[in-house]
């Protein structure tokens, strides 16, 4: 009997990380979206407002480019610029990124994950690296 069992409880443990890696790998999709599941107007707290259009272009109201150390939006951009829907990757959230002209002197982008399919979840700027905060938008139309 021992030596069935012996032989029986490896398969299964081999068959369990087996099956764990595959769901790790292939089961667990990202957020993604099509641009033109994107385009229309998303809003934030704080009174940010981002409208994607259709030709790549668009308009922020207070959307943060920078967080304080206590994770809350500083450098607020207001005015025009361009976006673009990044490659979908095989793990984890498909991003845009957003060129938004000048801050405080200096050319700036930000990265924007796309939550849920079809970005049902809506759209979030990370806080930072070290963090999975984010600072998110809903649809509004």
């Amino acid at each position: 009997m021992k030596k069935i069992i012996v032989p029986l409880s490896i398969i299964c443990a081999v068959l369990a990380a087996g099956a764990a890696a595959f769901f790790f790998l292939f089961g667990s999709e990202g957020g993604s979206a099509k641009p033109s599941e994107l385009v229309g107007s998303w809003h934030g707290s704080q009174s940010a407002e981002l409208t994607l259009r259709k030709d790549g272009s668009l308009t922020a109201v207070n959307v943060p480019t920078d967080f304080s150390e206590a994770d809350e939006p500083i450098k607020p951009f207001t005015g025009k610029g361009t976006w673009k829907v990044g490659e979908r990757p095989k793990l984890g959230d498909q991003e845009i990124h957003l060129s938004l002209g000048e801050v405080f002197g200096s050319r700036t982008g930000v990265q924007v994950t796309i939550m849920g399919e079809g970005a049902q979840d809506g759209l979030s700027i990370r806080v930072s690296a070290d963090s999975s905060r984010g600072f998110t938008f809903k649809r509004s139309s």
